[in-house]
């Protein structure tokens, strides 16, 4: 599906795609000069904006949109965007300083960690904090130090699991401390929250949950770190090849629902002209995440015209499945509008997941680990510990329910 062989799009949709495209190429604002004026003209503005809110991409149109003096706009949605656009700018910078007193606590404490997504990701892919939306911060550390960060995190004021459902929080403290850290050591990650600034930070031990293995164990990620400069300070990040590997994997594992999200790999690739694309493959390759990869670079060059070496272009063409994954996702973001996030937890997602496999011993691993008790089994139901066993037999029900439960959503 190429989306701009197609009138069927609604014109909020096709600005946000012109929006992307005219960031990435210097010429294409001269060549749908034409175009932009009428599609504006159709807008519902007040959709338009939560779309571009949703997506991800309020920074990018508003700069699309106030670039140009041929294009014409009431001046009650010009306000509007100045006042979204400064928003966004203060809640990055304010992101910026509690990311840099966060290092600083993980220095005194001997705690290293790699700052990703969030401003590395809008430093990297679009040279300018002001150009990304993004709510939260996130950090992955080494596994040995995940549980260490939780205690050194209360101790300095923060706030842990606010992002839990109150009764799973009452379940998770009625387990032993030793159950407590087994129950952490299973997650990739836990939110903490600051009551004085009110901003969550994200700290992962792994990029995926453990129902994906290669991602789950980071520790191959330290090989691959750099330090960049943001907040007048060097933090340690990644390379941009394994920025682009983390964000097509957990793209994927999203369903890819956001524009933005694409549009995020879109920059990387277009800022980076040196990239090692050989060291991606094999990397990818080696971590069971090629198929994730490619249907990354799909999307990027059938939505934003990205161009891919040839020897991608030859892997996706290669790769029917991929492509036809692509046009899924494609037509799924395109044409039905939704602006709202979708529960991760149906069944289509889960075969989805499977398919992004080549390796049937991760397939199987996958299926193992979503077999597992969660805490949200074990608050909707209470049994005695001799029955524990119980919750094994009630999961796959639990999971049909909610699987068939959220299908609609689709």
């Amino acid at each position: 599906m190429n989306p701009f062989n197609t009138t069927i799009l609604k014109p909020e949709i096709s600005l946000l795609l012109h929006c992307v495209r005219w960031h990435l190429n210097a010429s294409y604002q001269e060549q749908i000069q034409e175009q932009i004026q009428p599609l504006i003209d159709q807008l519902d503005w007040d959709k338009m904006l939560k779309m571009a809110q949703f997506h991800r991409l309020l920074p990018l149109l508003h700069k699309f949109l106030t670039s140009s003096s041929s294009i014409k706009l009431p001046d009650c949605v010009l306000q509007e965007l100045r006042r979204r656009h400064l928003k966004n700018l203060g809640n990055n910078f304010s992101l910026v300083q509690e990311l840099v007193s966060v290092l600083k606590i993980l220095e005194t404490e001997d705690i290293k960690a790699i700052t990703f997504k969030g401003p590395i990701t809008a430093i990297s892919a679009y040279g300018d904090l002001s150009l990304r939306t993004f709510g939260d911060l996130d950090l992955l550390v080494h596994p040995d130090d995940f549980l260490r960060l939780r205690e050194v995190a209360i101790n300095h004021g923060y706030h842990c699991d606010r992002l839990m459902a109150a009764e799973e929080r009452a379940c998770l403290k009625k387990l032993s401390p030793e159950k407590q850290a087994a129950y952490f050591k299973s997650e990739k990650e836990f939110s903490l929250f600051n009551p004085k600034n009110r901003i969550f930070l994200d700290i992962h031990q792994g990029i995926l949950s453990k129902q994906f293995a290669p991602l789950f164990d980071t520790r191959w990620v330290w090989d691959y770190t750099q330090t960049i400069k943001i907040g007048g300070r060097q933090v340690l990040g990644l390379k941009p090849e394994v920025q682009i590997l983390i964000l097509c994997a957990q793209g994927a594992e999203d369903y890819w629902n956001q524009l933005g999200k694409i549009c995020d790999v879109a920059m990387l690739v277009h800022r980076h002209p040196e990239l090692d694309w050989d060291a991606l493959i094999t990397l990818s390759k080696q971590l069971d995440v090629l198929p994730r990869l490619l249907l990354g670079l799909v999307l990027i060059n059938h939505l934003y015209g990205v161009a891919l070496p040839d020897e991608i272009q030859e892997m996706i063409k290669n790769s029917p499945s991929i492509q036809r994954l692509a046009s899924t996702v494609q037509q799924d973001i395109l044409l039905k509008n939704n602006c709202q996030p979708k529960s991760r937890l149906t069944i289509p997602r889960f075969i989805y997941q499977l398919r992004l496999m080549n390796n049937w011993k991760n397939q199987a691993r996958s299926i193992l680990a979503i077999m597992n008790p969660t805490l949200a089994d074990l608050a909707a139901i209470s049994l005695p510990k001799s029955l524990f066993f119980v919750y094994y037999l009630l999961r796959p029900f639990r999971l049909i329910q909610a699987g068939f439960g959220h299908q609609s959503e689709r």
